[in-house]
Parts: C-alpha cells; sequence; structure tokens
C-alpha cells in the first residue's frame, strides 16, 4: 500500500521534478559559462584574487532558485489534495493517518534532496577543475544554506497547503518568510560554516506540522 502510495505522488510531481532538474542544470550551465567567459576576459589570477581578498562569491544566481523550487513543490504535491478534496480518499487507505501523512511529506523531501544534490554534485564537480579545494569547499558551505532553505520552503509550503483555516494560513505564511529570512542573513562565503548542521534541523522540525493540519482538516475544522 505504501508503495502505490509512493507511486501515486511520484505520478503527480515526476513532470515537476524533471523540469526543476533541468532548469537547475540550465542555470548551473550559464554559470560556468560565464565563469569561463571571466577566465578569458581578466585571467583565473584576477578570479581568485577577487574570491580569496575581496571575498565575492560568483554563484549568487543561485541564490532563490532552491526556495522557488521547494515552494513549487509543495504546491505541485498538496494544492491538487486540498482543492480537489484528494486527501480525503488517501486517508481511507487501509493505514494510519500517520503514516500516510508522513509518507506523502516523506516522499516530496526525498525528492527535492536528490534534486538538490544532484545539482551540488555537479558544480563540485565543475568548480573543481577551475578552483583548488579550499575555494571549492567555501562555495558548497555558501551554497548549502540556501538548498537547505529550498527544504525549510517545501516543510512550510506543505504545512500552509494542508492547512484548512484560511486564517491559520495567513499567520503560517508569515512565519514561513520570517523563518526563511535566517537563510538569508548574509552570502558572505562561508559565513555559515560553523551553524550550517544548526539550521538543517529547521525543515525537519517544521515537517511534520502538515500532519497536525491534516488532523484538522480530518475534523472538519474550516473557516
Amino acid at each position: 500500500m505504501i508503495r502505490a502510495l509512493l507511486f501515486k505522488e511520484w505520478k503527480k510531481t515526476k513532470w515537476f521534478a524533471i523540469g526543476a532538474f533541468i532548469t537547475g542544470v540550465i542555470l548551473l550551465t550559464y554559470l560556468f559559462l560565464k565563469l569561463g567567459r571571466s577566465f578569458r576576459m581578466v585571467g583565473l589570477e584576477h578570479l581568485w584574487d577577487v574570491i580569496v581578498n575581496r571575498d565575492q562569491f560568483l554563484f549568487r544566481d543561485l541564490k532563490f532558485f532552491p526556495p522557488a523550487v521547494g515552494f513549487c513543490l509543495a504546491l505541485a504535491q498538496f494544492v491538487p489534495e486540498m482543492v480537489q478534496k484528494r486527501i480525503k480518499l488517501s486517508l481511507h487507505l487501509p493505514l494510519s493517518n500517520r503514516k500516510i501523512v508522513f509518507t506523502m511529506l516523506g516522499f516530496g523531501m526525498t525528492l527535492l534532496m536528490i534534486i538538490f544534490a544532484m545539482h551540488l554534485l555537479i558544480l563540485l564537480t565543475f568548480s573543481g577543475i577551475y578552483f583548488p579545494v579550499e575555494i571549492t569547499a567555501s562555495m558548497i558551505y555558501t551554497l548549502l544554506p540556501w538548498y537547505i532553505a529550498g527544504l525549510a520552503a517545501y516543510a512550510m509550503m506543505s504545512w500552509i497547503c494542508l492547512e484548512p483555516s484560511w486564517k491559520r494560513r495567513i499567520f503560517n505564511t508569515l512565519i514561513m518568510f520570517a523563518s526563511l529570512q535566517l537563510f538569508y542573513l548574509t552570502d558572505f562565503p562561508g559565513a555559515y560554516s560553523f551553524i550550517v548542521l544548526s539550521v538543517v534541523i529547521i525543515p525537519f522540525y517544521v515537517l511534520p506540522f502538515g500532519y497536525f493540519s491534516v488532523q484538522r482538516f480530518k475534523v472538519g475544522i474550516q473557516d
């Protein structure tokens, strides 16, 4: 039964997942082409000086891509469930409500992590061609909070979509935007290096909130 539920979630989100992955690859390709052009125009030594001595980050264009993917995945996965009341059918499966909801949320979170991991692997591979290990590591530590923000955006948007009360949705939306600010306090290279394990807790802390919203929906709370 869980396998059937996972298949349903994949069927619902597969085209979005493929599109998000391809969009990320296109964005990374554009950034590396721009980087290659800079190498030819000003030289590798100058770019290293900009990165190391002036603390400039070359991948700022990726800043809001992960949360955008997280938002859209949650919408693609849960808006049809709530608008068309499909969630009622899912809750009648011969499984506990907790298992059903966490399977759906876990599927979305896992899918998102796979997409992000492939993007970071591509970036890690190509940046290793141009830069030494120290600069590449600094880049990854700078990017990680933004990709974790994508996971947090998914967890919070899922919570908003599954919430049956519009008043609570508005309140939850305010909480979401306030919380996402924590991931964008600075884009100074490597600024989150020592607290990245702390911020990674946020999306997994928020994820279960969607289950409580489903429980509210089940007992008929709406306004």
